[in-house]
């Protein structure tokens, strides 16, 4: 535990100091001016703090003098290092009420509770499909529900949120977006840039075949002692929920008035099309502009895990490309009894082949978060193998050592394609009866695009292969509606990119936003949560799938997809037993009630450095 002259690292003193006499202004004013040459080549965000203390706490010399003294601790540990361990940001001195964090991680009743809200949640199905109807199909939510009975499962999640959470209905200000998109605002006191915490109210549908396999049905939460099962526990409704009741607890406290505001936003379809976010975000933009919150924070990783010895926060700081690549193909018809030497499915089935040939290849350099995540380890691990360790530390400068690094990376399936596009052939069909030649035959293929890639370089690739099977066999192409080669009456290849989506840009994984949000983390899980002295490192990550922050990239150039909790490997997330540690629930709340309080207090030039 740090001592209290150590307990504000980031260059902000707690505002419920007592101010000493006011004649003590004199003393600070002539110490600033006698500090500006010092402080001239200090960054802009220490000026900017250290003007917010003294209006926070005018003649208190001694608060200000404490605050300078953490000023010049800024840096991390080892700031010349690859990997610099941020300073652990320990809340307290922030908190108007210490005892809070001990009644949610302890408080038996207070858990209770907090465990009815979850399952409440998870008890109403708001399964989305691919093929939905957008909200946006009907006037009305009766004239919807009658195209898409689905979409009223989201109106009752919206009743029964208004019913539990009361204070947040009455304080904040809720707009539904496109239907059931929710955006919850607690307008601060002070112009600072929003901060926005997301989550998404789907889940995964739940196949009628496979409810029997459930330990517990899926949608009742189901509670063991130590898991709560059902479908959405761990993806997100756990999130969703533990947000919510941070906010209302933090209202029924009545002491926290914040001065940044504080945005809430859940889409209504992350699982499927996104389109949710994406009306949110356009919402967002109308509202506040681009560029102009703060710091984003969505579903993603979750705890730490340990990892050569090591333990670790993986925040993902980027996330894959998409791309859907639907290949179809058209030719003639006619009886079964007189076959071409290869139909229309034969031939696919040549391609098919071919694409599966060709791997992408493996790539990884400074633009991959993977990267920076190795040289954490390196630096750090004691236990990592000395050969391995080396090639780490030179892949960025060394093509002999990146290439180590690479089969490194890629003995293993899941690590592979953190620095490999993948290609998944997910969805084929073709062919209406057995007498009958196949006229139109397609094939759904699935890429994850790698971080230094892009939805061109997986174009470039079908394209090359589809012109191989069409020269073979004299089939016209049309890609993207524009005609490559003139269909003949063989017939033709049509070949239409769908959900194209780029890979994200890169959160940095250092300065302010890093720093603070890390550094806050390090508390939770070492001091508030931990029972050991062991220093928890953070690295960046890289998420394989895509969350709904890929519609937020023009709002804040600081988004981490991560989740306070307990990273265990038996989750089930979209799966028979889905399925979540309770205590992780608690970690939600705790987590957001200091570190909202803790950002509070910073300046937006402390989150841009």
């Amino acid at each position: 535990m740090e001592s209290e002259k150590d307990l504000s690292p980031f260059g902000q003193v707690p505002k419920h100091t007592a101010r000493s006499r006011l004649n003590r202004i004199k003393i600070i004013v002539v110490s600033i001016l006698a500090l500006t040459t010092v402080l001239f080549s200090f960054s802009s965000v220490i000026s900017s703090n250290i003007q917010t203390s003294l209006k926070q706490h005018g003649d208190n010399f001694e608060a200000f003098q404490s605050q300078l003294s953490d000023i010049f601790r800024l840096a991390p540990s080892n700031p010349d290092g690859l990997c610099p361990i941020p300073k652990k940001v320990n809340p307290l001195p922030y908190l108007y009420n210490n005892q809070t964090l001990h009644k949610i991680l302890h408080d038996k009743d207070f858990q209770l509770q907090s465990r009815e809200k979850i399952i409440g949640a998870v008890k109403i199905p708001t399964e989305v499909y691919d093929n939905m109807i957008n909200p946006n199909g009907a006037e009305t939510h009766e004239e919807l529900y009658k195209l898409e009975p689905l979409w009223e499962n989201f109106e009752k999640l919206h009743h029964y949120f208004e019913q539990t959470f009361p204070l947040v209905h009455k304080h904040l200000k809720v707009d539904k977006v496109n239907k059931f998109a929710l955006v919850f605002t607690w307008e601060g006191t002070a112009d600072k840039k929003p901060i926005l915490l997301t989550a998404h109210q789907d889940v995964v549908p739940v196949q009628k075949e496979t409810i029997d396999l459930w330990t517990y049905p899926p949608f009742e939460g189901g509670y063991d002692g130590k898991f709560l099962y059902g479908r959405g526990v761990s993806d997100c409704k756990n999130l969703l929920v533990g947000l919510l009741e941070t906010i209302e607890l933090l209202l029924s406290e009545g002491e926290f008035k914040p001065e940044r505001t504080i945005i809430l936003g859940f889409g209504y379809d992350e699982e499927s099309d996104g389109t949710g976010a994406g009306e949110i975000s356009k919402f967002l933009q109308n509202k506040y502009g681009t560029q102009s919150l703060v710091q984003i924070i969505d579903e993603g990783t979750t705890g730490f895990t340990e990892v050569e010895g090591l333990k670790v926060i993986l925040p993902s700081t980027s996330e894959k490309g998409y791309l859907d690549a639907v290949i179809e193909l058209y030719t003639p018809g006619g009886h079964s009894s007189v076959p071409p030497d290869h139909t229309s499915i034969g031939i696919l089935a040549q391609l098919i082949n071919k694409i599966e040939d060709v791997q992408f290849d493996s790539i990884i350099t400074n633009a991959n978060p993977l990267l920076q995540h190795l040289q954490c380890i390196a630096e750090h691990s004691d236990s990592i193998d000395i050969d391995i360790k080396k090639s780490i530390l030179k892949a960025h400068l060394d093509q002999s050592s990146n290439s180590k690094v690479m089969d490194y990376i890629t003995n293993q399936l899941h690590s592979k394609y953190l620095i490999t596009t993948s290609q998944a052939i997910d969805i084929i069909s073709g062919g209406v009866k057995s007498n009958a030649l196949p006229e139109h035959v397609s094939v759904l293929v699935n890429h994850r695009i790698a971080v230094e890639e892009s939805v061109k370089t997986v174009t470039d690739k079908l394209i090359g292969q589809i012109e191989e099977v069409a020269t073979k066999f004299d089939l016209g192409i049309i890609f993207d509606n524009k005609e490559i080669k003139k269909p003949t009456i063989n017939g033709y290849f049509n070949f239409t990119p769908t959900m194209a989506l780029e890979p994200s840009p890169v959160t940095p994984a250092s300065g302010g936003s890093w720093d603070i949000f890390t550094g806050s983390l390090r508390y939770l899980y070492e001091d508030l949560v931990g029972s050991s002295n062991e220093t928890i490192i953070a690295s960046p990550y890289v998420e394989g799938g895509n969350t709904d922050t890929k519609s937020y990239w023009d709002l804040t150039p600081n988004i981490f997809r991560y989740e306070p909790g307990i990273h265990f490997s038996g989750g089930h997330a979209h799966s028979v037993d889905e399925r979540l540690i309770l205590d992780s629930h608690y970690y939600i709340i705790a987590f957001y009630y200091y570190y909202l309080q803790v950002t509070d207090t910073l300046t937006d030039e402390f989150f841009a450095t």
